[in-house]
């Protein structure tokens, strides 16, 4: 025969005020459920039901902030990248341009020699 294993009168209390929730989903709906609470950062799949229950308010992510930042430094990274630029001929400073620009359509072929109008000859 097996012997019960024993559990403490502590366990016992702890199992009944704290029942078990199972539930099964289908791959998609949990592999959703993972990126929705990696995108909540450390929570809990507990308090992720919580919050939807209304008894917890979790912080959620501030989207707008988080899309802005992702914009600007988009934009910074594409500029670095794409950014056409020479040196000016009496100066040495960098002159930039916008791709695509008329002055970019005018610098083509044609780069030598070129300046900041206000550095003169």
């Amino acid at each position: 025969m097996v012997k019960a294993t024993h559990k403490p009168p502590s366990r016992i209390r702890y199992e009944q005020s704290h029942p078990t929730v199972s539930c099964r989903l289908d791959s998609e709906t949990h592999t959703l459920l993972q990126q929705r609470l990696e995108e909540l950062g450390e929570v809990s799949f507990a308090d992720f039901v919580k919050d939807a229950l209304g008894t917890l308010q979790l912080k959620m992510p501030d989207v707008k902030a988080i899309s802005k930042t992702a914009r600007e430094e988009g934009y910074k990274q594409a500029k670095k990248d794409y950014e056409i630029w020479y040196f000016c001929k009496v100066c040495r400073k960098p002159i930039t341009i916008s791709p695509n620009s008329d002055s970019h359509k005018a610098v083509i072929g044609h780069m030598e020699g070129w300046r900041h109008t206000a550095c003169g000859e």
